[in-house]
Formats: structure tokens, sequence, C-alpha cells
């Protein structure tokens, strides 16, 4: 009965996981006139339906990302800040590609480890894999978004990127990613 009680906890814990990237990704594809929809649980009830999520926990997963600073809430308007974007962006299973590489390059000094350190993992949970010590790439279209990590760890001026369709390591970066 316990482990019943843990697997039900856990599933709940994914579909909560889940509606949260929904709403994040509905507010990046929606327009803004259907925003509004995400104000009234009523009208998002009869828009969305998530096996195990009671409709009634919808505005506190609502304001689990305003905490969280994943979306701003106003009197009319709901929007996706910066932090929610690159959050929807690495947690986005989107794997398509378009026969280019996206190459990046840096040298943050140890001044900002914290912010190079958080750019790294960032830049892996987007998809990037390291090539050579300050070296990485992805072949992931989704992946052309990072100058939205580049912009939030402030870290610009130390930071290379390129789209190229061809290069010299192209067997390299395709057994490092299995592609064909």
């Amino acid at each position: 009965m316990k482990k019943k009680k843990t697997e039900d906890k856990n599933q709940l814990k994914k579909v909560t996981k889940a509606v949260g990237i929904f709403i994040l990704e509905s507010l990046i594809n929606i327009p803004l006139g259907l925003v509004h929809a995400f104000l009234d649980p009523k009208s998002l009830y009869e828009r969305i339906e998530l096996n195990g999520f009671s409709i009634d926990r919808y505005g506190d997963r609502i304001k689990d990302l305003e905490k969280r600073g994943y979306i701003k809430i106003t009197s009319n308007s709901i929007e996706i800040t910066k932090k929610g974007k690159i959050h929807h962006l690495e947690k986005t299973s989107n794997r398509n590609t378009d026969g280019k590489w996206r190459i990046l390059s840096w040298d943050i000094p140890e001044l900002k480890k914290l912010q190079r350190d958080q750019f790294r993992r960032s830049i892996k949970r987007i998809g990037y894999k390291q090539v050579q010590k300050s070296l990485w790439a992805c072949p992931y279209v989704k992946a052309d978004e990072v100058d939205l990590v580049i912009d939030e760890y402030g870290v610009r001026k130390y930071v290379a990127y390129f789209v190229v369709e061809k290069t010299d390591i192209n067997e390299h970066l395709q057994e490092l990613f299995k592609t064909p």
C-alpha cells in the first residue's frame, strides 16, 4: 500500500511539472488575447484537462510560476519572463534539427565563476554537448535561443556563437549526437 502511495505521489509531481511547462509553452505560443484565459480558471478548465491534476490547482501552479519568476501577472495580463523562457527552453523536449550546428565558444573569467557554472548547466539542459574544453555544439533548432541564456547570465562579451552548415569536425559531432 505504501508503494502505491509513493507511485501516486511521484505521478502527481510529474503531472504538476508538466502543467507548469504547458502553461509556459502556452504563454509563448498563444496570442496575447488568449492569455486572459489563464486568469479565469473556469475558462482554463474548458480548454485544458490533464489526468490526475485537479482544476482547483491550476491557480496554485500559476501563482507558483509567478513566485519563481517565470511569469509576471498584472491586473490585466500575464507575460512570460526571460527566466520563464529559459526554463521552457531547457525543459522542452523538442529535438528538431535543420542540418546546421550551433557552436559556442567561451572564455568566462574566474571572477565570474558563478555565472560561468550557471551558463554551462543551462546550455547542457538545452542540449549542447562539450566538444573541447570551451567548445560546445548542438544540432537542435531550439538552441538558436541561446542568446536568452547568454544575456541572463551577463556573459555576452565572453561568448562567441556560430551557426554553421559544415565543419571539419562534422563526423565527430555526428558521432557525439548520434545523428546520420
